[in-house]
């Protein structure tokens, strides 16, 4: 028997949260020129292709509700991917020399961290599941 409730919510509004991130302005330059954000060519494409895998894998792991196992080892992989998108952004703010880190990050960077949140609740409903099937088939 498998409970799939609220998590599949969670995890759906993190796969929307990181798709439209994938396409936003990430950094902008002293004169509001963007310097990273959506689809660019060269290092500057390394958030996007975490963004777009992040939310491919958030859609996914909706799918693989029969192992609750694998499907927590799912969302912290994909915490660590956000986590990992989000150092890029800033090491490539490091390296260019027309943005300070505070200044120039866009307000659409809070949509990874939204995206965390909501993955962390998924990962609490998943494991809040399997402890419900655990005691129920102990009681059998």
């Amino acid at each position: 028997m498998v409970i799939q409730r609220k998590q599949s919510l969670f995890l759906l509004i993190t796969a929307i949260l990181m798709g439209i991130f994938a396409f936003m302005p990430s950094l902008w330059d002293a004169n509001g020129n963007t310097i990273l954000g959506g689809y660019r060519k060269g290092i500057d494409m390394i958030p996007f292709i975490l963004s777009c895998l992040t939310a491919l894998l958030s859609f996914i792991t909706i799918f693989k509700f029969k192992s609750l196992r694998f499907q927590k080892i799912l969302c912290v992989v994909n915490i660590l991917l956000i986590v990992a998108t989000l150092a890029t952004i800033c090491g490539i703010a490091l390296m260019h020399k027309d943005c300070d880190l505070l200044g120039s990050i866009t307000y659409y960077n809070i949509l990874p961290v939204l995206a965390v949140i909501f993955l962390l609740l998924a990962h609490k409903g998943i494991s809040h599941d399997q402890r419900l099937l655990s005691g129920s088939s102990r009681i059998r």
